[in-house]
């Protein structure tokens, strides 16, 4: 099935501006297009938008976003969310250390 930018707007839950932005950094594979130049999305762009969505949701850059699925437009199934997911989390981990950090050092500093 073939939906346009508002149905994949509603069905991934993403604005449709932001869609047109992800094609334009290339974030997601390049649109197919009607004879008339509209933009459509099949069932796989609509799961790769709902992927991208969910990336960001845990906080994930875009420009890691676009380092982890670089092979996008592969099929879908080739994309290895879990590995993906592995790194954020380990990238998470590593953020959290350094803020505990600074807590530490501004607790030290705090004169009660």
């Amino acid at each position: 099935m073939m939906y346009s930018i508002q149905a994949a707007s509603e069905l991934s839950q993403i604005p449709s501006s932001t869609i047109r932005y992800y094609e334009k950094i290339k974030l997601v594979p390049p649109l197919k297009r009607n004879p008339q130049g509209i933009r459509t999305f099949d069932d796989k762009d609509i799961e790769i938008l709902k992927l991208i969505k969910c990336f960001r949701r845990l906080g994930m850059p875009i420009q890691e976003i676009r380092g982890s699925i670089t092979n996008i437009n592969l099929e879908y199934e080739n994309i290895d969310t879990n590995s993906i997911l592995i790194q954020h989390k380990k990238s998470l981990e590593e953020q959290i250390l350094i803020l505990n950090s600074y807590i530490d050092e501004i607790a030290g500093k705090i004169v009660v």
